[in-house]
């Protein structure tokens, strides 16, 4: 008998074992191996250093007033704060008490805390704030300037349920207090049992269609709808835009401008709604191509060691700057070999497409650093509206292949309709038969939902 006891003491050992080298994830251990292998990457150590960079750097000096004019509405009542409107790398900074007395809020302050009206506490040390008993961190910084605290226009816009309208032709925001959704108690419940889908909304750009007029209230009101829908997404962002035919060089980092502005407001809307941030190249393109028709990388690309790091290191500090953090990493038109992907491997623990050495059409994690996931997107994308294949392609999938796709928002916003009244009243709607909806709505009818990326 014990003989026998021993026996299966060293097989359940020995089975343990097996399943902590099979399964590293459920062994803290040698996870932490994995991560301090990671960090001694030369991408670990770089990510290190701009992470540490950002923390110690107190930037808030780097506020400056807006260098062109931009007008305030509420409704049809411009609101005197031309003169207060500070910003830095294109996000808008307002006076908090004095933007907040204009919609009727009580503004409360004291050492650690700033209570606005009964609904929400903000933190100051921390820069987040409780609402609807969720703790959200704020996109922008909170400073202290001429006995004041400033605020993001987008954290501000968040707090009181605002929606814009950005007009162009005179640079004029025009706000509507609105129940926008970003409220749980506006969110449809998650259903139970839901198996998991990914959808990535791909190549969003400060250039070419999202620079005219209407389009980013369009793609605002795009992710709101999926966060009605309890739905996670992601955002392929080209963080650096060219376009060589009509010599545009835009880094929204550097190039300060009206629409640039509204653009990371959307960026800022899109996390606030459940997106996650993807970097999709640097520019997406190669010589003299255009960003988005172009590619980046591959072997007719960028493709020397020193060329591809100077690349990563550049996307990732340009988002850095304008605080928005990527989730991972998307190489454009999937253009890459096995040797690129191991580079970015060292700097994303998600690389938004298959990989390279074995083509997968599931999530597998990298045999190189046990860490990164590759989400292949096998289900590809809609094309030429033509969202019945798409449908059906969905519906007949194979269980080994992941519910995952993308989608360009582009085509999307032909659905969405946006207008201003002239009395600053902002007016949407959003075609029922859109070519998302019939996505999700198929989705949720398989028992999937789309899941966010960072959950993996």
């Amino acid at each position: 008998m014990k003989k026998i006891f021993i026996i299966l003491s060293l097989i359940l050992i020995i089975c343990s074992g097996i399943t902590l080298l099979i399964c590293p994830g459920i062994s803290p251990l040698i996870h932490n191996k994995l991560i301090l292998k990671y960090e001694n990457t030369e991408g670990g150590k770089f990510l290190n250093n701009i992470k540490t960079e950002t923390t110690i750097n107190d930037d808030s000096n780097l506020l400056t007033d807006v260098p062109y004019e931009v007008n305030l509405y509420f409704n049809k009542t411009k609101l005197n704060l031309s003169n207060k409107l500070l910003h830095k790398y294109n996000r808008y900074y307002v006076p908090i008490t004095e933007f907040s007395k204009f919609f009727g809020e009580d503004i409360l302050i004291n050492d650690e805390e700033i209570q606005i009206s009964n609904d929400v506490i903000l933190n100051i040390s921390d820069k987040n704030y409780k609402k609807d008993d969720k703790t959200i961190s704020l996109r922008g910084d909170l400073p202290f300037i001429d006995s004041e605290y400033y605020i993001s226009f987008s954290d501000i816009c968040e707090i009181l349920n605002l929606s814009t309208y950005w007009s162009y032709k005179n640079n004029n925001i025009y706000i509507n207090k609105t129940n926008v959704p970003n409220s749980d108690t506006l969110r449809k419940p998650k259903k139970k049992h839901k198996k998991d889908a990914y959808i990535r909304f791909e190549d969003v750009a400060a250039g070419d269609v999202y620079t005219q007029q209407d389009t980013l209230e369009k793609l605002r009101i795009i992710t709101d709808y999926m966060y009605e829908e309890s739905q996670n997404f992601s955002v392929a962002w080209v963080p650096r835009y060219i376009n060589n035919t009509l010599h545009i060089d835009n880094d929204v980092s550097e190039d300060n401008s009206f629409a640039n502005a509204n653009f990371i407001f959307t960026l800022d809307h899109s996390i606030n709604r459940g997106g996650s941030i993807v970097l999709h190249g640097y520019t997406h393109q190669y010589g003299d191509a255009n960003s988005i028709s172009g590619s980046e990388f591959g072997e007719k690309g960028y493709n020397t060691e020193k060329e591809i790091r100077e690349r990563l290191e550049s996307a990732i500090t340009l988002a850095t700057k304008v605080n928005i953090p990527p989730s991972g990493w998307e190489t454009p038109h999937y253009r890459t070999n096995r040797e690129q992907q191991l580079i970015f491997e060292e700097y994303f623990k998600i690389l938004y497409e298959p990989s390279i050495e074995k083509y997968n059409k599931n999530i597998i994690t990298s045999k190189k650093n046990g860490l990164t996931k590759f989400i292949p997107t096998p289900l590809s994308y809609i094309k030429d509206n033509d969202v019945d294949t798409m449908i059906k392609n969905i519906e007949s999938k194979n269980s080994d292949t992941e519910l995952s796709l993308f989608y360009h928002p582009s085509i999307e916003i032909d659905s969405v309709h946006v207008s201003l009244s002239e009395d600053g009243t902002i007016n949407s709607t959003y075609d029922e038969n859109s070519i998302l909806k019939k996505i999700v709505s198929c989705i949720d009818v398989l028992g999937y939902r789309f899941k966010s990326i960072d959950d993996l």
